[in-house]
């Protein structure tokens, strides 16, 4: 998993749907690479094996501590422009981090650090970076 300049290609949008992010096109899942619960460890896309290496919880900014339930875009499964967590449902509960403005690895949260934070775009239908704006999810 990358993230890259946005063209809302099939490979760069996805869905939040029942704790995973679901690519529209291959209904690949995003995927903590081996299962392993490290920090800095690779986080990528697989075929869906239900495991909790690809759960994740979407916190919003302003609900930190509880995860957001109502409200939420029926057919993407986000808030428009809000900014968010991907947090992932491994017992260490780290977070998806953007580095370096291209690969994305597992990370202990550390606060107001935007290259955590994500945002959904409704004209793009992306999940975009809060830190380098003009890239999303890409596989």
């Amino acid at each position: 998993m990358q993230i890259w300049s946005t063209n809302s290609g099939w490979f760069q949008v996805f869905k939040y749907e029942k704790s995973q992010f679901i690519n529209w096109s291959n209904s690949k899942v995003l995927d903590v690479t081996g299962s392993k619960d490290i920090e800095g460890q690779a986080v990528g896309v697989a075929g869906n094996n239900g495991g909790k290496n690809q759960r994740w919880k979407v916190v919003y900014l302003d609900k930190a501590d509880k995860l957001e339930t109502k409200g939420l875009n029926e057919e993407f499964g986000f808030h428009i422009n809000r900014p968010f967590y991907i947090v992932s449902e491994l017992p260490f509960n780290r977070v998806a981090e953007s580095i370096g403005a291209n690969n994305v690895t597992l990370k202990r949260w550390r606060k107001n650090t935007r290259q955590q934070q994500f945002w959904f775009d409704e004209v793009t239908k992306t999940v975009r970076n809060n830190y380098w704006k003009n890239y999303c999810l890409d596989i």
